[in-house]
């Protein structure tokens, strides 16, 4: 075992800047972070922390995030214009383009389609896992990767603990999709976004047995997996969870640098 401790990132789109949070707070305190795997915006973020950037970096990339730009046209349309704007996000801040380059081990999750089983890539070329990983159904179009298409990593595994589990003294698992009580009419979109949301959990709570420590962020029910311009209210969210979840946990400071 090589590695103390590692970060299990899980997907939920926006949502994924509470993440930052959370890495901010791990920062300030120095705990030391080996190993990242990540699905989705899990993974996008994951990619940018082994690359090397700070919370503070990653910010400006969130805040700069054009919602209009990620959005399918038409509710059906299978189209690759919003995972071509990520790899334009991706490579203008990172300048890593293969895991072996990158300053920690990162795992990216994405899902087989034809097999129905995810798949964890570590090695080789960053952005065809990276688009495999976001390829979110029904908004982006599935992604081609030596004659497999894959397609969203959280379809199937949400939270992909296992390659941390087989290389870490430590994992803990951060989940950001609780599930709000709902009631009354929803359009077609919001039937669709629920039905994600309530099977990204599901998955989801199947690993949390295998993490040793798991943080589900609270307060982010009521925030939608698109609103990409409540950037700051979502990583604000991340890192007060964050810092209560360490002081609950100080036996992770033996994990600091």
């Amino acid at each position: 075992m090589n590695h103390q401790l590692g970060l299990a990132l899980s997907g939920g789109a926006a949502r994924g800047f509470a993440h930052i949070g959370v890495l901010r707070a791990f920062e300030e305190i120095g705990i030391k972070i080996d190993c990242i795997s990540g699905a989705s915006s899990g993974a996008l973020i994951g990619v940018f922390y082994a690359a090397g950037k700070t919370p503070d970096e990653m910010m400006e990339f969130a805040k700069g995030i054009k919602k209009s730009k990620l959005k399918a046209i038409g509710p059906f349309h299978f189209g690759v214009a919003g995972l071509d704007y990520v790899e334009q996000i991706l490579t203008r801040h990172v300048a890593q383009r293969s895991f072996e380059e990158l300053h920690r081990q990162l795992f990216i999750c994405a899902t087989n389609f034809h097999s129905g089983k995810y798949k964890i890539f570590s090695s080789g070329a960053i952005l065809p896992a990276l688009r495999a990983s976001t390829a979110i159904p029904i908004k982006f179009g599935e992604q081609m990767i030596d004659g497999v298409v894959y397609i969203d990593g959280g379809m199937v595994n949400n939270l992909p603990v296992e390659p941390l589990r087989e290389c870490c003294r430590t994992v803990v698992g951060i989940s950001i999709n609780p599930v709000a009580y709902k009631t009354g009419k929803m359009k077609l979109r919001q039937k669709i976004m629920r039905l994600t949301a309530l099977a990204l959990n599901e998955n989801e709570a199947r690993r949390i047995k295998l993490c040793d420590y798991h943080l589900e962020v609270a307060g982010l029910g009521g925030i939608g997996f698109e609103d990409y311009d409540r950037a700051c209210e979502i990583h604000d969210l991340g890192y007060r969870a964050a810092k209560t979840f360490i002081s609950e946990n100080p036996e992770l400071l033996t994990y600091k640098y």
